[in-house]
């Protein structure tokens, strides 16, 4: 008789909000209790491919700079929660990478924004797609429901014991 070893992984959207960072947290969370790997995603779009051929050459930045920011920015978040998580940021529309990612995961986590006072909460197309389309269930996190101090920042280390 052979054990599955493999852990489950929790594949959270990172948009550089609030309510990424509390859809991080509630992922610490549940990976702690389901003995889970945490695999951070952030899309990215580089804004050269949108930009007019007239706009001043001066307010570009390369691919790779833009890359290497958006990396750079999405880490700092990741490394705020979890430092010994490593981000992924992958290029593409942000519900198509999401999607793509969540493939084989046995959860995706994705924050979504308080709205304002008498307003009626409302799905983003990226939520919207990702909740239509993901292969797995979809957790949807306020940052009402977790607050900052809920999870503190930790080192990771998860062990699962054989089962049988």
């Amino acid at each position: 008789m052979t054990h599955n070893t493999t852990r489950p992984r929790i594949v959270v959207g990172v948009s550089h909000s609030p309510a990424a960072t509390a859809a991080l947290r509630w992922a610490l969370g549940e990976a702690r209790l389901r003995g889970a790997t945490i695999e951070p995603v952030h899309a990215w779009q580089w804004s050269g491919q949108h930009r007019a051929s007239y706009a001043p050459m001066g307010t570009w930045r390369s691919h790779d700079e833009e890359y290497a920011s958006a990396k750079e920015q999405t880490r700092r978040i990741v490394v705020h929660v979890a430092p010994s998580i490593e981000p992924i940021v992958a290029h593409g529309p942000p519900a198509q990478v999401l999607l793509t990612h969540c493939a084989g995961a046995a959860l995706l986590v994705l924050g979504i924004r308080d709205p304002e006072p008498g307003t009626p909460v409302a799905a983003t197309p990226v939520l919207a797609a990702c909740i239509m389309g993901a292969p797995c269930p979809v957790v949807v996190v306020s940052p009402r429901t977790v607050p900052v101090p809920a999870y503190p920042s930790c080192e990771m280390t998860l062990s699962v014991a054989p089962t049988g």
